[in-house]
């Protein structure tokens, strides 16, 4: 009955895990290329470090970060907040991703396959 519920909770981790963390890989950059991209930006967010060495996104990345795993996007669209300008970067890599970004961090999201 405890290795079920341990085993519950474990399922459960990796999935909030997965579901925050953008859930689908990048295709990813060779170890070089990431080691090289590190070394020349060593004040990197820790978040930035993760999802570079794992070639996935997640909300809070700098815009930098993505243009190092995607390169420029297909398209970009301003949109006007109330609170602030955004920018929605539009890519069509392995089904279109927007990429929402907010004074140079991603905020947002969003997956159409």
């Amino acid at each position: 009955m405890r290795l079920k519920m341990v085993n519950g909770l474990f399922l459960a981790a990796l999935c909030c895990c997965f579901c925050m963390c953008g859930g689908n890989a990048f295709i990813k950059k060779s170890p070089d290329q990431i080691d090289k991209y590190l070394q020349d930006h060593p004040d990197l967010p820790v978040t930035d470090k993760n999802c570079l060495e794992d070639g996935r996104f997640e909300i809070g990345i700098l815009q930098e970060t993505v243009l190092f795993l995607l390169g420029e996007p297909e398209r970009k669209e301003i949109v006007k907040q109330k609170w602030a300008t955004q920018q929605n970067w539009i890519y069509h890599k392995g089904g279109k991703k927007t990429f929402i970004i907010e004074d140079k961090h991603v905020v947002g999201i969003l997956e159409n396959k």
